[in-house]
């Protein structure tokens, strides 16, 4: 179950108490209140708040030193400020202070409710980019391991070292399924952790698609010399050239490329495809494989931690972010990705990139 914000309101008028607990209590957040600076110090030090609101002007300890003493004592709260006294100064002084924002008086519910919404809403992207950090930390590290364990067993498995019986053969595969698996998940948090989704910044560096990204993906000797044996075909009718950033495209290729390889069927073709439609460009790869249904293309696709579950891809695993990362990357660029299937038979994902102006 998803915890409620927890948000305790400050104010000296009960006017203002009655009227922010009216606002706020369809949002099903959990509320208290009390009426002193001094009230609200003693109950965040028994229990801390996600969300402080507090008028500026109060008898005793004003709204200015509730503020200070969070700051003080408990950084990760964050505080609204009610004033009705919205000058400038005062302001400046509480958002240098550390408050997120403040509400002048008299408000609106809809101004109330939009400044707490984006205040909770700023604590969860917080959190989310020190996970991130943390993650991408704990990936690099196991990265160079899991590459080391990936190469012994593939030599392995390669028979290098002598023939393998039947049941080694599957010890051994065993092996490399679960290495791929690791470096998805690696590979893709630092992907994730490196865009930092909500903050990419325009691209303005004119590359080609095909010689600056799609090539230096596909030549990669893991991808050209698959374990499955299958053959990566292109056809580029153009090489076009395109405003973009060329290693948030690589993470899109090399995704694509990953997948059909890893759901494809062994020993038969990869199609690769670019070619011009209108004025913007169309990429395209596709594979003979399990295929995907329409029911998970339109439900499941390109959504963050998404796992399909389908029939033939029951020892594959991902970590649920490949897809939803290329989307992220193509919107970005101002263009979009769809896919095509026949369940059983084959997969074909495409993105549409505009060309240079």
């Amino acid at each position: 179950m998803e915890k409620k914000a927890r948000i305790l309101v400050v104010d000296d008028e009960d006017i203002v108490i009655k009227s922010t607990i009216r606002t706020l209590q369809k949002n099903d957040y959990e509320i208290e209140y009390v009426y002193s600076g001094e009230s609200a110090l003693a109950m965040i030090e028994k229990d801390p708040y996600d969300l402080v609101i507090t008028d500026l002007m109060m008898p005793g300890i004003n709204g200015i030193e509730v503020i200070k003493k969070i700051k003080a004592d408990h950084p990760d709260t964050t505080v609204v400020m009610f004033t009705g006294f919205a000058t400038v100064e005062s302001a400046r002084e509480a958002l240098k202070l550390g408050a997120f924002d403040y509400v002048p008086k008299p408000f609106t519910p809809d101004e109330l409710r939009e400044v707490v919404k984006n205040a909770l809403a700023s604590r969860e992207k917080s959190s989310d980019s020190r996970m991130l950090d943390l993650m991408a930390i704990v990936s690099h590290e196991l990265k160079s391991p899991t590459s080391v364990i990936h190469t012994t067993a593939e030599t392995l498995h390669r028979g290098y070292f002598g023939n393998l019986d039947p049941e080694q053969q599957k010890i051994v595969e065993s092996i490399l399924r679960n290495c791929s698996y690791l470096e998805d998940i690696i590979r893709n948090y630092l992907d994730l952790s490196k865009m930092e989704m909500d903050g990419l910044a325009s691209f303005q560096e004119k590359i080609n698609l095909v010689d600056d990204v799609v090539l230096p993906v596909i030549q990669v000797p893991e991808n050209m010399n698959n374990m499955k044996k299958m053959e990566i075909r292109t056809n580029f009718a153009e090489k076009p050239a395109i405003q973009g950033d060329p290693n948030l495209l690589k993470i899109v290729i090399t995704n694509l490329v990953n997948n059909a390889i890893k759901y494809g069927s062994p020993e038969t073709p990869i199609d690769i495809a670019l070619e011009k439609s209108g004025t913007a460009y169309t990429f395209s790869i596709r594979n003979e494989g399990v295929g995907i249904s329409q029911e998970d293309i339109e439900n499941k696709l390109f959504r963050k931690f998404s796992r399909l579950k389908q029939k033939g891809t029951e020892g594959v695993k991902g970590s649920g972010l490949g897809l939803y990362m290329c989307k992220k990357i193509i919107e970005k660029h101002g263009g979009k990705i769809w896919v095509d299937s026949e369940p059983g038979k084959w997969v074909k994902f495409s993105f549409s990139l505009p060309g240079e102006a």
